[in-house]
């Protein structure tokens, strides 16, 4: 969610647009609207299927490459669409205009810009919350199990009671916050459904992207482990052979890793003399 926001506001400066919110929205956001769902996601049960999954090596990241792959992709995508939402409220509210030097020579431009900031404020906390249900899991759709985690409801809930509170209660939207979710209108409330329908849409989409990435991670890992049991077989086998070490030399046997284990043996103990030899002969006294 935060990547989305930096790259909001990167845009607006970089493109000369209009910023998209103010400071005080942003910590509203960050602070109210935002941090409840985050919570909430730190609390999801564990998935199911978890123990189906191979054990990953210890010297691996906790965050792995098609991790991020999967939150970029997601940042990216709450970008283009809060983004492509704000560019039409500020075409219908601002004349037609869409970049700043143009926008402050309007009458009453900071009216019309209040407006669009409302929709597209509007849009992006419906966004997020809808991406807080389909942040629940990397590859399963957003249907699966959709209630199991009764703090999300909850978390959903007051982040929505946060939002009509910051623009729609008089001189606390308007004086301090700088929204106006009644001047906005229909248009303004219906252009900022784009928002949540557009990220579900895109953000169910990554997931066939992060699915995919996710079982070929899991068949390198499958791989490793068979090259790590081919590995220690082979060394099971050549232990023995190791492990005792004869050497003939000087009519004795020589111990090399055997001694240490079981001891050397006697010193009479060696390869069989001639005398021994010609004592077993037939007739031989």
């Amino acid at each position: 969610v935060h990547i989305a926001e930096v790259m909001q506001i990167f845009f607006c400066i970089i493109c000369g647009v209009p910023v998209m919110r103010t400071p005080l929205q942003i910590l509203f956001l960050i602070l109210v609207t935002d941090l409840p769902p985050s919570i909430a996601l730190g609390m999801e049960p564990g998935e199911s299927t978890i123990l189906q999954e191979r054990p990953r090596p210890k010297d691996e990241p906790v965050v792995l490459m098609w991790m991020w792959v999967s939150m970029v992709l997601n940042g990216a995508v709450l970008s283009v669409v809060i983004i492509l939402v704000y560019l039409i409220a500020l075409m219908h509210y601002c004349d037609g205009q869409v970049m700043q030097e143009a926008i402050k020579d309007l009458p009453d431009y900071h009216s019309k810009l209040m407006d669009a900031r409302t929709v597209a404020f509007i849009s992006l906390v419906w966004a997020e919350n809808i991406r807080a249900y389909c942040s629940r899991s990397f590859n399963k759709p957003i249907w699966h199990d959709v209630l199991g985690n009764v703090n999300m409801q909850k978390a959903i809930i007051m982040a929505q009671i946060c939002l009509y509170v910051a623009v729609l209660v008089p001189f606390f939207s308007d004086k301090i916050l700088g929204l106006r979710g009644v001047d906005i209108g229909i248009f303004g409330w219906l252009l900022a459904l784009v928002g949540p329908i557009g990220c579900l849409v895109l953000c169910e989409a990554c997931k066939l992207i992060t699915a995919y990435q996710m079982e070929q991670y899991q068949q390198q890992l499958a791989l490793k482990h068979l090259a790590a049991a081919a590995a220690s077989q082979y060394a099971e086998e050549e232990e023995p052979q190791a492990e005792y070490n004869t050497n003939s030399k000087g009519g004795k046997v020589q111990h090399t890793q055997g001694d240490a284990k079981f001891g050397a043996l006697p010193a009479n103990v060696g390869r069989p003399s001639f005398d021994d030899y010609d004592a077993k002969k037939p007739g031989a006294t």
